[in-house]
């Protein structure tokens, strides 16, 4: 297969800002299936609960309800304050949910997951719960309501009205998450219903579903100055972060495949080591990964650091931007497969050379082998384990 080929054979996906396309333009893997209905709905009771208002506002400012975050760049804490930018209610919007409220008029259930430190995670509501929030503490009045709430606020609500609002029910479904499938199913349930009417990507939710050190660890490493470089995207002469969070989703897939690449490296061909160091779907083999490694050792995420910077220094220096691409354009199983045997071998103290890396890379873009394992069904484990290896035997030749 040609390089005009691979380009014609996938599809990639859409930019923001469309002055960004030519540098943010990211192959994707071919969609993958989900799961079914059924099955993700046996791993996921449920119970219905009511909680008052008061209540509700109670717990957000105590922490014990947990707003997430789809954007760690935001902040590097979870309150309420600062909360999706971008998605945030207007408030007329926010006026009219108050006003519903205050005049007894129903509003939509929210969704509620209960974590395993016992709090709640919002799978769906946020912005009502927002909107609560902001309201209690003062944050607005009400203008573009009834006459007779013209102007309220917490502060001049009376008595009976603060009393109403405070002792108003919303209705909440509460899912408890059963294990082993647990917190995968719900995360397709977050795609389903958390999109605010704002599609949000698979790394958005697992930044919201997933929150912790590891996901606070590969924010930090996106804003590693040659890995700016290697991903490309631009805003004028700065290289800047990608808003859909592809560029969080990359590096998290090179550390799952280096994670592989350490299962196997002692035997490529062991088929049991082979079957149970990688599972697809690759959409679901992130999130396990994620979920397993919630609270890496300090150490640990120092070795990867390092490891990750080498391998940005060495691919940047040997073809700038172009180190990561294919027919012109960012191909996430090349970046996995590069990336992921360059932090292997950069944790097991085996450095290559500029020259070494640039030979390496030339390599593979001759490849005929390579290029259908980066191009077909790249989330199959032929196709995963056949790139993997091809990388490895590309960079230990330049070493004869």
């Amino acid at each position: 297969m040609s390089n005009e080929e691979l380009n014609d054979a996938v599809v990639t996906a859409d930019v923001d800002d469309e002055s960004h396309a030519d540098d943010a333009t990211v192959l994707n893997d071919p969609e993958e299936p989900e799961s079914t209905i059924d099955s993700v709905a046996a791993s996921l009771p449920y119970f219905g609960a009511d909680f008052d208002v008061a209540g509700l506002v109670r717990r957000l400012a105590d922490d014990d309800i947990v707003i997430p975050r789809f954007d760690p760049d935001e902040s590097s804490d979870l309150s309420v304050e600062g909360f999706q930018r971008q998605r945030v209610w207007t408030k007329p919007r926010m006026e009219k949910f108050i006003e519903s409220l205050l005049l007894g008029w129903p509003v939509p259930n929210i969704f509620l997951v209960v974590e395993p430190d016992g709090k709640y995670l919002v799978l769906d509501g946020q912005q009502r719960l927002t909107t609560l929030s902001d309201f209690y503490n003062g944050e607005f009045s009400l203008e573009d309501v009834v006459p007779e709430l013209g102007g309220a606020n917490i502060s001049n609500l009376s008595t009976e009205s603060r009393r109403r609002l405070n002792n108003t029910f919303i209705q909440a479904v509460v899912i408890e998450p059963s294990e082993p499938d647990g917190r995968d199913s719900v995360y397709r349930l977050f795609g389903r219903l958390n999109s605010g009417g704002v599609a949000l990507t698979p790394q958005e939710i697992r930044v919201a579903l997933y929150r912790g050190p590891l996901v606070n660890f590969i924010r930090d490493l996106n804003h590693n100055d040659d890995w700016r470089i290697l991903y490309g995207l631009k805003n004028g002469e700065e290289f800047t972060t990608d808003k859909k969070l592809k560029d969080h989703e990359l590096i998290l897939r090179s550390l799952v495949m280096s994670d592989v690449v350490e299962k196997i490296h002692l035997d490529w061909d062991d088929k049991a080591a082979r079957i149970s160091a990688y599972r697809p779907p690759m959409v679901q083999f992130l999130n396990s990964y994620l979920d397993s490694n919630r609270q890496p050792t300090e150490a640990r995420l120092n070795a990867l650091e390092s490891a990750f910077k080498v391998s940005c220094q060495l691919l940047n220096q040997a073809d700038g931007r172009e180190a990561l691409r294919f027919a012109g354009r960012l191909n996430a199983a090349h970046i996995d497969a590069l990336l992921a045997n360059l932090i292997f071998a950069a944790e097991n103290g085996l450095l290559f050379s500029v020259d070494q890396v640039r030979a390496a890379i030339s390599d593979l873009r001759t490849n005929e082998a390579y290029i259908g394992w980066i191009s077909g069904s790249t989330s199959h484990r032929d196709s995963v384990y056949g790139r993997l290896k091809a990388v490895r035997e590309a960079l230990l030749a330049t070493l004869q």
